[in-house]
């Protein structure tokens, strides 16, 4: 059996981390006044303030992870999103890990899951797009030619809301079936790698096998 040993280095920045989690709370809010405002008018006037918080608060975080794709370092720039064929190929193996309930095991990566990186740039498209037609709403402009902007952002409420939905279970997915302490690693920053050895009877494979002994821990090998 090959040995392997567990690693947990650092994988996201404190600036995409920040994104990460003011982006999530602050979809969120909006997801949950806007349903109130569209579904229960009784509680829209209620509703208004927080509504105009949080999409503020989106904006201004919107804005600052545009920036990082670009200007960003590490795992935060536009790089890690693009989708290549061998990020391709993972994404293809992540899909038939979620058909099959984790009966086929998750492929390893080290960054951002090959499935949902490319959706996180139509997310942020989707966002400013969200943005751009609820402040034009705002101040009354409710038709751009023959497109109703209210469609538009009841459109842009439902794509986001499944989205959301589908990112929640995914993690708790990750959490049950992966390796990479995906959750916990956007709380502190650092993934969990498993890192086999092969030896010359026992070729490399998928089995987790961990080495927890510190002297059997090779700083110079790379995830």
């Amino acid at each position: 059996m090959p040995e392997a040993e567990i690693r947990r280095l650092p994988v996201w920045g404190k600036a995409i981390r920040l994104c990460h989690w003011g982006l999530a709370l602050s979809v969120l809010a909006l997801l949950f006044s806007g349903w109130l405002i569209r579904w229960a008018p009784e509680r829209a006037p209620s509703m208004d303030e927080i509504h105009f918080v949080s999409a503020a608060v989106t904006i201004a975080v919107l804005l600052v992870r545009l920036w990082l794709l670009f200007a960003g370092k590490g795992t935060a720039t536009l790089n890690n999103l693009l989708p290549s064929r061998h990020s391709l190929g993972q994404a293809w193996a992540v899909l038939r890990s979620y058909l099959t309930l984790g009966k086929i095991r998750l492929p390893r990566w080290y960054a951002h899951n090959p499935l949902w990186a490319p959706l996180y740039l139509l997310l942020f498209l989707v966002l400013l797009i969200q943005a751009g037609s609820g402040l034009l709403l705002l101040n009354q402009i409710t038709l751009l030619g023959d497109l109703s902007m209210r469609q538009v952002h009841v459109n842009g409420y439902y794509l986001i809301m499944g989205f959301t939905l589908l990112h929640i279970l995914a993690s708790f997915f990750h959490d049950a079936k992966g390796e990479g302490s995906d959750i916990s690693a956007m709380v502190n920053g650092r993934r969990i790698f498993i890192i086999e050895s092969p030896t010359a009877s026992s070729p490399q494979t998928d089995n987790v096998v961990v080495s927890l002994d510190p002297a059997k821990f090779r700083k110079s090998e790379k995830p």
